[in-house]
């Protein structure tokens, strides 16, 4: 009888242990969990859907729509100069040019409807996160535009004319935030914040920047 109530006892000492190793595991994994959500929170304003062992623990919320991280004022200047010619020679008096300029504010950041992932491994606690590539969300034109333009004798400015170089240098403003280093910018600031607020609680991040998915380009609307 006594050799079965030793085995019984060393049976329930090893369940205890092993019930109190998961409990204590499951705890370090619901921390973990804490702290993605609050640095995620605090630098997003997003708070990511969270797996673990592919299950899903939390799902993605956000309260705003887009998060402007970087933004940059930048003077565009556009022109042109234009004369009338009979059989390839210029006309005297006809030369007129037409310049336009005008301050305008680009913001770059994220928009917070796409997919924000993160997976935790329930062993190490290590942390691989995927996020959206940041965007240009706003070109905005502030102030007013300038005018300088040189009529011809000949060959007058025409209202037509002025309309689509506006139409023009808005184009060209948006083409501005594209080529600029605001989107790059916009990811190392999140990257290198939210490796701090990990790093701070013991924990590494990886971050995979999610492929851009192919689409019509479409310029924001400028008001």
């Amino acid at each position: 009888m006594k050799p079965y109530l030793g085995i019984c006892l060393v049976l329930i000492t090893l369940g205890a242990i092993a019930w109190f190793a998961l409990r204590s595991c499951a705890a370090a994994v619901d921390h973990t969990v804490d702290h993605v959500r609050d640095a995620f929170a605090e630098v997003l304003h997003v708070q990511p859907q969270v797996t673990v062992n592919q299950r899903i623990v939390l799902t993605q919320t956000a309260p705003i729509a887009e998060l402007a991280v970087v933004r940059k004022d930048e003077l565009v200047t556009l022109g042109f100069n234009e004369h009338l010619e009979v059989l390839s020679l210029q006309i005297p008096l006809t030369e007129k040019t037409l310049t336009a300029e005008a301050v305008y504010r680009i913001k770059a950041g994220f928009d917070l409807s796409e997919p924000f992932s993160v997976e935790i491994d329930p062993v190490t606690h290590a942390l691989h996160a995927a996020l959206p590539h940041a965007k240009i969300l706003s070109v905005e034109r502030i102030g007013d535009i300038s005018y300088h333009g040189e009529d011809a004798w000949l060959n007058r400015i025409t209202d037509e004319e002025r309309a689509q170089i506006l139409n023009s240098l808005d184009q060209t403003a948006h083409e501005a935030g594209e080529s600029s280093s605001l989107k790059t910018d916009a990811e190392q600031q999140v990257a290198q914040r939210l490796n701090e607020l990990m790093l701070h609680n013991g924990q590494s991040l990886q971050i995979e920047w999610n492929k851009e998915a192919p689409g019509p380009t479409q310029n924001p609307a400028i008001p």
